[in-house]
């Protein structure tokens, strides 16, 4: 019963969209499955311009997919089918929504919504926003938050009460076991980082959702004998979106952190805010390894600049992956480096055991002077 799972080892924005695109691609899977949330937005890049999805998963770039929402999923109507305009709270911007079904010209044919999911009301999002506490600790006042404490109270608004959507619905129940039991193989994009857990997190700077591979399988209602693989997704600094809250050896470098931003991407999809940053943490690292049950850990934002990467902590690429593979090696259960990303595309992802490690440093010359070109411009204008 193979499914793989991908998951978050920081507080979120580590690159699993990407990743999950890439293996979309590449991977030997019939179904891409999410538990989703509004609230969490990954990118993927369509034509040269990158998307924020806030409900479907980053594998839905190959047509051949079949896309399930699972049954623990939150959905904006909004957000996923109608589109119209959002404020933004945290940046007093008002911006267009790009509906993601419209967008992705997705049928019922390719894209099946778990008759158990819940919409996020316009009235969630207005008392969540009107919350300042729940604000103040940087949530994106997406309504989550409020329809889930509903859920806790057993009030809830079902995906079939909406007359668009309700030509999605289906038993995703259904769906997934009749595929794996015909040796079909599902891939799991899930959402946040482990950083982020309700439980065991940095409490109260942390999501509505207990963050760990075992929780989010009980989103969708898969066993845990269920995996085959376990991506953990990682990168050399930790990135955080809320402006207040404890971050270790935060980076205060301008320079650094306007590469981190414009060549980064380290601006929020879903609430639009620029995100703090700090050093790698090896013992939050080596937590997330265990408590996820990672068996391959994927690795994003390899293509710093020297500055950068001695801001970070690290010389250059080849001793940060010395690290990482140092921690998995001391760490049960053991897992191994899988995928490198060099860049924000799927083509600038590598398979570590395809690449050739004595290469990695031209490599990073390269985009070093990307980088260097890209400020430049940017100071000018």
């Amino acid at each position: 019963m193979p499914v793989d799972v991908v998951i978050g080892a920081q507080r979120g924005d580590e690159g699993k969209g990407n990743f999950c695109a890439y293996l979309g691609l590449n991977g030997d899977y019939s179904i891409s499955l999410r538990s989703s949330s509004p609230q969490a937005g990954h990118s993927i890049y369509l034509d040269g311009k990158r998307i924020g999805i806030a409900h479907l998963p980053c594998a839905c770039v190959n047509p051949n997919l079949r896309i399930l929402l699972g049954g623990g999923s939150f959905i904006s109507p909004e957000k996923i089918f109608y589109g119209g305009q959002d404020f933004r709270p945290h940046t007093g911007e008002t911006i267009p929504i790009e509906a993601e079904i419209p967008t992705l010209g997705l049928t019922p044919e390719r894209l099946g919504i778990d008759y158990r999911a819940k919409l996020v009301t316009s009235e969630h999002k207005r008392k969540e926003r009107a919350n300042d506490r729940i604000m103040g600790l940087g949530s994106v006042g997406s309504g989550v938050n409020s329809a889930k404490e509903d859920l806790l109270y057993k009030d809830a608004t079902f995906v079939s009460s909406d007359p668009e959507l309700k030509k999605f619905v289906v038993d995703t129940i259904e769906e997934m076991y009749a595929a794996l039991e015909n040796r079909k193989n599902i891939l799991f994009e899930t959402d946040h980082g482990m950083e982020l857990c309700q439980h065991f997190g940095v409490f109260p700077y942390t999501t509505a959702r207990t963050i760990n591979t075992s929780a989010y399988l009980g989103e969708v209602g898969l066993p845990p004998q269920s995996v085959r693989d376990v991506y953990l997704v990682t990168k050399p600094y930790i990135s955080v979106v809320a402006k207040e809250g404890p971050l270790k050896e935060e980076i205060t470098n301008q320079k650094v952190l306007e590469e981190l931003i414009f060549q980064g991407g380290e601006t929020g999809s879903i609430s639009g805010r620029q995100r703090r940053a700090g050093k790698f943490d090896e013992k939050s690292f080596q937590k997330s390894i265990r408590m996820s049950g990672a068996t391959k850990i994927a690795i994003s934002h390899l293509d710093l600049s020297s500055e950068t990467w001695r801001e970070v902590g690290f010389k250059n690429d080849r001793e940060f992956l010395d690290k990482i593979k140092y921690l998995a090696s001391e760490t049960w259960p053991y897992p191994k480096i899988s995928l490198l990303s060099y860049g924000p595309k799927i083509e600038d992802i590598k398979e570590y055991n395809k690449t050739d490690l004595q290469n990695l440093a031209k490599i990073s010359a390269y985009y070093a002077k990307k980088i260097g070109s890209i400020t430049a411009e940017r100071k000018k204008t």
